[in-house]
């Protein structure tokens, strides 16, 4: 393999170049990802994306959807609106 650089190729190119590699990556993993959770099915794909964002709006509206209480397993916790 002759002599490892010290950096990675990705270094030496243009950041727009990089910015695009990074969001076609970011896509792909993006659809593995919600496929993967689809194969659970869609309360669980919904639960991912519930669980995982900041938005109490969203968690509200994922629990009022699925008719969700707090005893619940996939219930997701939020802080009211004041």
């Amino acid at each position: 393999m002759g002599n490892m650089p010290d950096v990675s190729f990705m270094d030496n190119e243009n950041q727009m170049v990089i910015d695009a590699t990074l969001s076609e990556i970011a896509d792909e993993l993006l659809d593995n990802w919600m496929q993967s959770n689809l194969d659970e099915g869609i309360l669980y794909a919904d639960w991912q994306i519930a669980s995982r964002c900041d938005s109490n709006y969203l968690k509200r509206r994922y629990n009022e959807h699925w008719e969700l209480t707090p005893d619940e397993e996939f219930y997701v916790e939020f802080e009211e609106d004041k």
